[in-house]
């Protein structure tokens, strides 16, 4: 092998080991933040039978096939998302470090990608987005702006450059992020009386935004609820589904976010290119 492909191997393979560390951490914040409880004590402990998980049991994705998917106490089944987010997380993180390279803009999206990781699945879970991930990611994205190459894009429409250049399009970002938002659900109480969006989505949207500003997120709304739609079509038609029933939207909003963040400036290039031909 060549030095760049052993050096190339060497970053993957570091990427997927902390990447899956930080999959099992996911796992806790994932159950215990919607709950309100400290992501930090007590240690982990088997929901069923409440014995602590030692730490020989606790390795990510290896130590539930060593223990056969079960609880090394009482036998109990180990649900098998727990080794599913711990092995999305490092694949999320690997497919991050082949897109931009081992660079600081990497540095820069590995947080974002986990806390959309986290965001969906307590979405799912609870129909919940919490604010003790929304806000620091948005503040993060704040943060991060003047390493973060996704916001160029949008730096070149408004003509502007620099680390202050991608600090003001993080900053219009997140106001276009949770301003759309914010009016459209105002615009669906006014009319139909109804609550459209939660505020999770507004301050899910306002992280995403600081991250990916404008473009990301228009790119963003727009797959997610082209995804919402076409999952809800056939239940509306079918009359198993109603408007009135909630769809919980950060579950389409995060791999929307997602996809945005590794191909949203090629897109938007791409289409801002059709518009001036």
């Amino acid at each position: 092998m060549t030095p760049g492909a052993i050096w190339s191997a060497y970053t993957d393979a570091v990427l997927f080991a902390f990447g899956a560390v930080v999959g099992s951490f996911l796992n806790v914040c994932i159950h215990r933040l919607p709950r309100g409880e400290s992501v930090v004590r007590p240690r982990s402990a088997c929901p069923r039978c409440g014995a602590a998980i030692r730490w020989h049991e606790n390795v990510p994705i290896l130590s539930y096939i060593w223990l056969g998917g079960r609880c090394a106490s009482c036998g109990g089944q180990i649900a098998l998302r727990y080794p599913l987010v711990e092995t999305g997380n490092a694949v999320l993180w690997v497919a991050i470090g082949w897109r931009f390279g081992f660079t600081v803009q990497t540095l820069v999206l590995l947080p974002f990608a986990s806390a959309m990781l986290v965001l969906f699945f307590t979405d799912y879970d609870h129909r919940l987005l919490p604010d003790r991930v929304t806000l620091p990611l948005a503040a993060a994205g704040l943060l991060t702006a003047p390493w973060n190459g996704r916001l160029d894009f949008g730096l070149a429409l408004a003509g502007l450059s620099g680390a202050g250049g991608r600090l003001a399009a993080s900053v219009a970002g997140a106001i276009a992020g949770y301003g759309i938002f914010f009016l459209l659900a105002l615009a669906w109480r006014v009319l139909f009386d109804r609550e459209a969006l939660g505020g999770g989505d507004l301050k899910m949207m306002l992280g995403v935004g600081a991250f990916l500003g404008i473009p990301g997120v228009f790119l963003t709304i727009f797959a997610a609820s082209l995804a919402g739609t076409l999952l809800s079509l056939p239940g509306l038609l079918s009359g198993r589904w109603s408007m009135t029933k909630e769809l919980p939207f950060g579950c389409f909003l995060a791999p929307a976010a997602l996809v945005a963040m590794f191909w949203g400036v090629e897109i938007a290039a791409w289409y801002t290119g059709l518009l001036a031909a």
